[in-house]
């Protein structure tokens, strides 16, 4: 079994409390379609139809798995990353982008979609590589139940489905993640100490991977030498703690030294940003928060229970997560 390397047990409490009576069921996102402009609908049900009729189609097996590249590569022929691009132009230009609305724009454009169109495009040049279709169909399984949480109406069963209890181990965090490659030359590894289950539901485990795809994405951006490590280690009775780990290349902590000087927990606020929006970090400080019960984001960062730190030449983003200890029922 490996061990815990003392970097990681070094970058916050192993002692952070849950204050919530229940826990979390992955609730308290939703953004209702009403508040889309209805150019902005029709993308979100164009983007919701791709990456699950993929899923679709590798549940299905049998003849139908058969055309799973197919669709697959059909996908990287610039029509949905066009139409992710162009989300949220018509919301904003009618005047009615709230903060709500906003931070779920950012998740439906990024989030698992970014994963599985980087890899519909790889396929395209390595027909055949299993590992490449393994990974699109993972993360577009992944992107369609991220929807489901955000935009309960895109998919009223399959929302309901998700709410029913079905705990989640670690092992689909880790096949899936392990060998992954994000981006034009990162690939993911995964160092994982933790066993048990680490979400109750499917859509508990759609907020857990909205704060990993959103510190994988950012990693496989910045990585210095197209290595990002994803450690998952135990961090006290009844918490995992989830690490992303990358090298930082000098401009990259030039960067971060003159727009947050030590204090790299000004990230999880919003607005510090190259090249992106500043969304993606404020949005896991909230689900985090929401999921010890914790009084907001700034409580979250201040206290530990996400944060970033630079070790070296090394960049750490961590965030916590209760255990499963018993599974719900019904």
């Amino acid at each position: 079994m490996r061990t815990v390397p003392d970097v990681l047990l070094s970058l916050a409490p192993t002692n952070l409390p849950t204050l919530r009576a229940a826990r979390f069921d992955g609730t308290g996102c939703e953004v209702p379609l009403a508040r889309f402009a209805p150019g902005d609908r029709d993308i979100l049900l164009q983007l919701y139809a791709a990456v699950n009729e993929v899923h679709a189609l590798r549940s299905a097996g049998g003849p139908a798995a058969a055309k799973l590249e197919q669709l697959v590569v059909s996908a990287a022929d610039g029509r949905l990353m066009s139409a992710a691009s162009a989300l949220g132009e018509a919301t904003r230009s009618a005047g009615r982008a709230t903060p709500e609305v906003y931070k779920a724009l950012h998740d439906v454009r990024g989030g698992g979609l970014t994963v599985f169109l980087g890899a519909a495009e790889l396929l395209v040049d390595a027909p055949g590589d299993f590992g490449l279709l393994r990974m699109a169909a993972d993360a577009a399984r992944d992107h369609a139940k991220i929807m489901r949480n955000l935009l309960p109406e895109i998919d009223p069963a399959g929302r309901a489905a998700d709410e029913a209890a079905k705990p989640h181990g670690i092992d689909h965090f880790i096949t899936k993640w392990d060998g992954a490659r994000v981006g034009p030359a990162a690939t993911v590894s995964v160092r994982c100490v933790f066993a048990g289950d680490v979400s109750a539901r499917c859509l508990e485990t759609a907020s857990v991977d909205r704060v990993v795809y959103n510190y994988v994405n950012n990693a496989a951006r910045f990585t210095a030498d197209g290595a990002v490590t994803l450690w998952v280690v135990p961090a006290g009775p009844g918490l995992c703690r989830w690490v992303v780990q990358n090298a930082v290349a000098p401009d990259q902590a030039a960067f971060l030294a003159e727009r947050v000087g030590g204090d790299l927990g000004r990230l999880f606020r919003g607005g510090v940003t190259r090249g992106g929006t500043g969304i993606g970090l404020a949005n896991c400080a909230g689900l985090v928060a929401d999921c010890f019960g914790l009084d907001g984001p700034a409580e979250a960062v201040r206290s530990g229970y996400l944060g970033a730190a630079l070790r070296g030449t090394d960049y750490y983003a961590w965030f916590h997560w209760p255990a499963l200890a018993h599974p719900p029922q019904g």
